[in-house]
């Protein structure tokens, strides 16, 4: 081929990254990344002398993957959610904001009852009789809440 012509961009193949440059740009050990090939999560575009070999977008689809986990989403939930069905996307969205709504309503009990622990006239929980009143409705079967509430 003369040095004047050369080979059209589509035709070139963009380099693939190792596993441990995978792991380099998105922070994820390797050991991770295995894991997720195993899980289907994140497969190898080829495999070169039996070396895992990924193709550049797979330094976004492990970010999906960080991004899910961060905000709750087990390894199980995320394989759902990049399968891409529009009914189990939808119901697990659902279910993980009422997961988080709970989450969201024990953290505020947990709260008041710490600062009530703070401020306790008793100067320690184990003295207090509010905790300790607590601490039976528990054992009554009351929830948190139910506990706090009967104590105040």
């Amino acid at each position: 081929m003369p040095a004047t012509e050369r080979t059209p961009a589509s035709s070139v193949t963009p380099p693939l990254l190792s596993i441990g440059e995978l792991s380099e740009r998105t922070g994820v050990p390797t050991s991770t990344l295995r894991y997720y090939d195993e899980l289907g999560l994140v497969r190898p575009a080829a495999r070169a002398s039996g070396r895992r070999r990924y193709a550049a977008p797979a330094v976004r689809d492990v970010s999906v993957i960080l991004f899910f986990r961060e905000i709750g989403f087990s390894l199980t939930e995320i394989g759902r959610f990049i399968a891409g069905d529009r009914q189990a996307t939808r119901e697990m969205i659902d279910h993980k904001l009422a997961e988080l709504t709970e989450q969201q309503h024990r953290i505020e009990v947990a709260r008041t009852a710490l600062e009530h622990g703070r401020q306790c006239p008793a100067s320690e929980p184990m003295k207090c009789s509010r905790f300790w009143s607590i601490i039976e409705g528990r054992m009554r079967g009351l929830s948190l809440e139910e506990s706090h509430a009967r104590a105040h």
